[in-house]
């Protein structure tokens, strides 16, 4: 999916809600992701990787997407 400005989709705005408030133990975070959305987990995180450098996400949840663009090298 290619994304515009405005354009986070209803499953978008789920993701950064589940990454929010996700399990941080190891391997939980992995098995909550198949479970909740029926992917792998590298698939969520190249998904996340792309609604973070959307300018709605930071306006949604602004100190999440920071963290999670610092964590990925992408300097605001």
């Amino acid at each position: 999916m290619f994304y515009s400005l405005g354009m986070l989709s209803a499953d978008d705005l789920t993701l950064l809600q589940f990454e929010a408030s996700a399990p941080r133990a190891p391997g939980a975070k992995e098995e909550a992701i198949r479970a909740t959305f029926g992917i792998s987990p590298v698939r969520y995180y190249q998904r996340l990787n792309l609604i973070i450098d959307t300018p709605e996400a930071m306006k949604i949840h602004p100190t999440l997407v920071s963290r999670l663009r610092r964590r990925a090298g992408k300097i605001d």
